[in-house]
């Protein structure tokens, strides 16, 4: 919960024992509150006044001086101002946990009667349960209620709002979606954070494997995985092996004087001299080291070539050889080469069917990794684990897509990677709103100009966007750029306003799908031109 943003809302609410405007007492008033949980075991109930409250995270007004922040499971949606119980479920230092107490949510006589007419039984999970599928708009009839009742009851440690919503947007409750679906509710789904582990924790896995005297096993591993990097996604291997082909013929060419390789520097040039050393010491082909040297190979090639290395029956140098695989200017080229071909740069967006390609090779690819770290005993490393995340990010955004249109954005810019959300806010069963319009939002995580918004609605030939900031500069630098895109707009025929806002609570796109998702007569399937 984001109390730092939310102060005057509280100010506004709490009934005047604590002054929120001084922090020193409003840090006092929650240790006070801690206090009060710690001299209880879990089971045990309290009594409080909610003055806050964020999807499931609460903040409650326990007595003078003393406020209590905690998560509420069990479905129930409280107002500002209710005075309600709730029994403790977890009272760590960390997290507090509390469920409501059926008193409170008895008090509807319609979630009585729903249950009674289901024939199940009143008590506080069926109860929450009827007030979360009344809340989100699903219906309570017998068999309703018993599908919901069974699936609540296969994941006793899921938050029944959980399991209501995933229903309500024909999602399959399985433990893959919904430990995916809580993530995207936390703001912990970004694709390229999940790429980013992949590649950390590859390394490890070799230096592991090797480690545990299974040499040959991990020069196999590596050798897989280079594969995968190089193999082109066609029916058959022709295209791979004619490249491979070409490969040595540059590199003989190369040694005659002709530069027939591609002028790509893999590494800046101090770190490509202490790459070709390595190759040298490690027995690799004079021709390489000479052509890594002098920026004359490209990465596709240059990894070509260090499988073909690792196939060799005999190895030149062990030792030399696990110094080159395991030494910081191959994990640079190595890096640099997954997160060209995992991620998306900003101007490939536009082009037609091209993050559909990324999806395709990643899926592809994802699944050859699963298969080689099955084959190898190693699905249950942080590798495996990274990948399998991945993949069930990617099974669940198709989930999505079956009513939504929304996409993941990892995107590899100049000095930095970043997470994007884009989300079209249309329903695909549905037609364009009654007056046409379209609005989409792409949200934005960068290092520099930190957590960006950007809304858009299209109207005819007429393009509104609002541009939400955390951080004044770069508002400013957004504001001083704008003209940029205004051009490229006006040379595709469409007019552009724009509005500035100031706000540093991030968006969460999971929230923006579940409120349309009420609504299903939202906008149409159809997008703007975003080649611009």
């Amino acid at each position: 919960m984001r109390l730092s943003s939310n102060i005057n809302q509280v100010h506004q609410n709490i009934t005047g024992n604590v002054d929120l405007k001084d922090t020193s007492s409003m840090e006092q008033g929650l240790k006070n509150g801690m206090e009060v949980i710690q001299g209880k075991s879990p089971g045990q109930s309290i009594t409080g006044e909610v003055i806050l409250r964020e999807g499931n995270e609460i903040l409650l007004e326990l007595g003078k001086n003393q406020l209590l922040q905690a998560k509420l499971e069990g479905g129930m949606m409280p107002q500002t101002g209710q005075l309600l119980s709730f029994q403790i479920k977890n009272s760590s230092s960390a997290k507090v946990v509390l469920l409501p107490l059926f008193e409170n949510l008895s008090q509807d006589p319609n979630v009585s009667k729903a249950l009674q007419a289901a024939g199940l039984p009143e008590n506080s999970i069926t109860a929450a349960m009827v007030k979360a599928m009344m809340q989100e708009g699903l219906p309570i009839d017998r068999q309703s209620l018993y599908q919901m009742n069974r699936y609540i009851n296969a994941n006793p440690q899921t938050d029944i709002q959980t399991l209501v919503q995933m229903q309500r947007l024909s999602i399959p409750v399985t433990p893959e979606n919904i430990m995916q679906f809580e993530s995207y509710k936390n703001y912990q789904h970004q694709m390229s954070e999940s790429l980013t582990d992949i590649v950390d924790a590859f390394t490890q896995s070799f230096q592991e494997i090797t480690g545990s005297e299974s040499w040959r096993e991990g020069i196999n591993f590596y050798k897989e995985i280079l594969g995968m990097l190089t193999e082109e996604l066609s029916p058959s291997g022709a295209e791979e092996n004619g490249q491979q082909d070409g490969v040595n013929s540059n590199l003989a060419a190369n040694e005659g004087g002709n530069s027939a390789l591609p002028k790509e520097a893999l590494l800046p040039e101090k770190e490509a001299e202490a790459l070709a050393r390595q190759l040298k010491e490690a027995g690799a082909p004079n021709q390489l080291a000479e052509a890594v040297a002098g920026g004359k190979i490209g990465r596709k090639e240059f990894l070509q070539e260090i499988g073909r290395l690792l196939s060799q029956e005999a190895l030149p140098d062990k030792e030399a050889l696990f110094k080159l695989l395991e030494g910081k200017e191959f994990k640079h080229l190595l890096k640099n080469e997954m997160s060209k071909q995992w991620m998306i740069q900003p101007e490939e967006v536009a082009k037609e069917h091209s993050v559909d390609k990324l999806y395709e090779k990643l899926n592809s690819q994802m699944n050859r990794l699963n298969e080689i770290l099955n084959q190898t005993g190693r699905a249950a490393t942080p590798l495996g684990k990274a990948v399998s995340n991945v993949t069930g990010n990617i099974d669940f955004m198709n989930q999505l897509n079956q009513m939504f249109t929304y996409v993941q954005l990892p995107l590899k810019m100049q000095s930095q990677n970043a997470n994007g959300d884009l989300f079209v806010y249309t329903n695909k069963k549905s037609l364009a709103k009654k007056d046409g319009s379209v609005s989409a939002l792409l949200h934005l995580d960068m290092e520099h100009l930190g957590s960006l918004d950007v809304y858009v609605a299209l109207n005819n030939q007429k393009v509104s966007t609002k541009f939400y900031l955390a951080e004044d500069s770069a508002l400013d630098l957004i504001m001083q750029n704008i003209n940029i895109l205004n051009e490229r707009l006006e040379s595709r025929g469409y007019s552009m306003s724009a509005e500035f806002v100031n706000r540093d609570e991030k968006t969460n796109v999971m929230d923006e799908i579940l409120k349309q998702g009420k609504n299903v007569s939202v906008l149409a399937g159809y997008s703007f031109d975003a080649r611009a």
